[in-house]
């Protein structure tokens, strides 16, 4: 008796005894759903620990940007600390250092806010 014919006898054996004693529809589907449950809890512990709390962060840096006003105190991400002069669209132009030179940088480089102006009225 060769290897291939132990091996198709084993598969058939094995194949007898499953049709012999299926179960019924509803048991397969509740099996099929109990293995997709640690998928779906997968997904929602992902969503519920990144995307949700990046979300959160990009609402808060969107609203730091649209609040931005001239005179505002702030950071860029390269570290350049500087006062808001003019803002024009996108872009700024602060003052930066005791010879208070000017650049312009997108709202989008803005790092945070260190010291808010007095709003005029």
């Amino acid at each position: 008796m060769s290897l291939s014919s132990l091996l198709f006898e084993i598969a058939y054996a094995t194949g007898n005894q499953n049709s012999q004693q299926q179960a019924p529809a509803g048991a397969t589907a509740l099996a099929l759903l109990a293995q997709f449950i640690p998928l779906i809890l997968m997904f929602v512990v992902l969503y519920l620990l990144i995307i949700v709390p990046q979300r959160r962060r990009e609402k808060q840096f969107r609203e730091m940007i649209n609040s931005l006003i001239v005179g505002d105190e702030i950071v860029t991400n390269a570290g350049i600390i500087g006062k808001i002069v003019n803002i024009k669209d996108d872009i700024l132009t602060i003052e930066v250092g005791a010879d208070r030179v000017k650049l312009k940088i997108y709202k989008w480089a803005v790092k945070e806010v260190l010291k808010k102006a007095e709003p005029k009225d």
